[in-house]
């Protein structure tokens, strides 16, 4: 092989990583914007919950205050 097909093979093979890097950062970024998604829904997932169960907190109270006012 001769050193300027070595260099070609060189190039080829460089320029197929750099395109698979490419890819790769792409795909990166997806999961990034993903990973942000989830975090955000997750955080309102979590205040949701929160408020469901302060208001079932109130209401059980509303709930025992009845009882007690009716017995």
């Amino acid at each position: 092989m001769s050193n300027d097909e070595f260099q070609k093979l060189i190039l080829e093979k460089l320029t197929s990583i750099e395109i698979g890097q490419t890819e790769i950062k792409a795909e990166l970024k997806a999961v990034y914007e993903q990973t942000a998604n989830l975090t955000e829904f997750m955080t309102e997932t979590k205040l949701d919950f929160f408020n469901i169960k302060d208001t079932l907190r109130f209401l059980l109270h509303k709930e025992i205050e009845t009882e007690k006012e009716l017995f």
